[in-house]
Formats: structure tokens, C-alpha cells, sequence
């Protein structure tokens, strides 16, 4: 479903991600935890294209949602003129690209024309726009992000509509049906403001699936909320995995990690520390900065 090689963001010169390797499963729940500014949001943010990665790719089945990455494909480096130079030296071909890859040596410009064709190749071939990668992947922000200008239906209909994903008749009636679901059917004319915390956020979370996403990505959904409110947003979560929807969460809420996902990952200075079934990472944890940050939290 969600494959991420190699991923790489700074801002500035703080390195935020460092070399993300992940493989996220058609229908697999996977919780992501770590201490705050461990990359975890940034994570998230690259996958849907809010932030652009600096190297490495994030693939969605076989589509490249991000920059083509050459240096994660051999066939590129093997048709560029460093290669080609280097060639002429001792050593063998392995240890050219090697060699390549660890001193960054690729410049487009300078590579010639079947390097340039080559590239042009894969992203004619393999990318999918950022447009048609946020219908597929649908995200929950911490701070619910609703128009506080439009109505709880309006809200709801509005990107489908525009997009000319449905009619206004099949907007209207997915919505209703997704408000129903959630007993909320009775706000669909009120606006925002006059809604609760945890109403606001589950009305954020059936917004995005009015867009009949294939995965979801939900950045820490009930830190904004008052305790009494977390419930009813996780009960919404748990609906949807046993509906098969794929997802990513990143949460501090262990105990629902530990009871809702099929993966835990934990992350720590931009990389993937752990990851295994929730009984190997709360209850038997390998990384010793896995079990301090677990003993900090549980």
C-alpha cells in the first residue's frame, strides 16, 4: 500500500527525518509513537505531501507520490556521465555506484541525454499527483482544521463537490450517511463553533472519508481534546478498522495503541528505533531507548 525508502527532511540543518525505511500493509494499523520532535508528524506530513521530503521517496502501490529519488535506483546511475567516467577506473561496477551514492556525485544537468530520458521515464511512468494522492489519503490534524464559516454539512460537501468527485446529491447523501453513523445527523445545519471538542474532531475525521480515501493518516486526533472527549474519537478510530480501513496514527495514547494496532512503531532523533506487535514493544522491548521512553509514559 505505503512504501517510504529511504527518507530523508531537514529544515535548515536540523535533520528531522534520517533514513526512514517503511512498509505499510493494505488494511494494517499502525501507531506510531515516540517523544515529541521525534519526526513522527514529519513523517506523516511527507506521506501526504504537506512537506516535501528532501531525498528518498514515498510510494502509494506502485505510483511515486514524491520527487523521484535516483540515487535509490541503480539503472539511473548506470546511464549518467559520472558513471560513464568513473567506469574507466578499477573498480567494479558495484563499488562505482557505491561510490556515487555516498559522495551525493549526481548532477542532472551534467549527466547527459539518456540519463535525462531515463528520468523522465520514471515520472511520466510512476507519479501521481499531489491533487489525486490527497483523495487517496485522507488525513486527521490535530486541530480539526473545519471552516468555521460553513455549516457541519457544507463542510463535508464542499471538496467532493468541487472536485467534481460526486454531484451535489451524492455529496449530501454521503455526508448524511456519515453523520448518522456518528450521531451527529441532528448538527448538520450548525456551524463549528457550536460544536464540542470531540464532535468537531469526528466531524474532521468523516470529512476526510467523504472523499472515499483508500488510507488514513491521523496526527495525534485527541491532543486537543479534554479527556472526557478522547473516547468518543477513539471509538470512531476503532470503527473504521474493523470497517478495513488502512491507517496511520501517531498518538500518545498508549493504550489505545497497545489494544488497537496490528504494528507499533517507535521513533526517536528522526529514525525508526523498534517497531513490532504491540505485545513485543510494551510488554518486551529490545531497544533500551524504547524501554525508557516507555517507562516515562505508562
Amino acid at each position: 500500500m505505503i512504501t517510504i525508502k529511504n527518507l530523508y527532511k531537514n529544515f535548515g540543518t536540523k535533520n528531522i527525518l534520517n533514513g526512514i525505511n517503511l512498509t505499510i500493509k493494505d488494511g494494517e494499523k499502525v501507531v506510531i509513537i515516540g517523544s515529541s520532535g521525534s519526526g513522527k508528524s514529519t513523517l506523516l506530513r511527507c506521506i501526504n505531501q504537506l512537506e516535501i521530503p528532501t531525498s528518498g521517496e514515498v510510494w502509494f502501490g506502485n505510483k511515486l507520490l514524491t520527487k523521484l529519488d535516483p540515487y535509490l535506483h541503480d539503472d539511473l546511475i548506470k546511464s549518467s556521465n559520472t558513471f560513464k567516467k568513473l567506469g574507466t577506473s578499477n573498480l567494479t561496477e558495484k563499488n562505482i555506484i557505491e561510490v556515487i551514492k555516498a559522495g551525493n556525485m549526481l548532477k542532472p544537468k551534467k549527466e547527459g541525454n539518456d540519463f535525462k530520458r531515463l528520468l523522465q521515464g520514471y515520472n511520466k511512468e510512476y507519479h501521481l499527483s499531489i491533487d489525486l494522492a490527497r483523495q487517496k489519503i485522507g488525513m486527521c490534524f490535530q486541530h480539526f482544521n473545519l471552516f468555521n464559516n460553513l455549516t457541519i454539512i457544507d463542510n463535508l460537501t464542499l471538496a467532493p463537490i468541487e472536485l467534481k468527485l460526486m454531484t451535489k446529491e451524492e455529496a449530501l447523501n454521503k455526508a448524511s450517511e456519515l453523520l448518522k453513523r456518528i450521531g451527529l445527523y441532528d448538527k448538520k445545519d450548525s456551524y463549528p463553533s457550536k460544536l464540542s471538542g470531540g464532535q468537531k474532531q469526528r466531524v474532521a475525521i468523516i470529512r476526510s472519508l467523504c472523499m472515499n480515501p483508500e488510507v488514513m493518516l491521523f496526527d495525534e486526533p485527541t491532543s486537543a481534546l479534554d479527556p472526557e472527549m478522547v473516547g468518543e474519537v477513539l471509538e470512531l478510530m476503532k470503527e473504521l478498522a474493523i470497517l478495513g480501513m488502512t491507517m496511520v496514527v501517531v498518538t500518545h495514547e498508549m493504550g489505545f495503541a497497545r489494544e488497537f494496532a496490528d504494528r507499533v512503531i517507535f521513533m526517536d532523533e528522526g529514525k525508526i528505533v523498534e517497531e513490532g506487535t504491540p505485545e513485543e514493544i510494551f510488554n518486551n522491548p529490545k531497544n533500551d531507548r524504547t524501554r525508557e521512553f516507555l517507562s516515562k509514559v505508562l
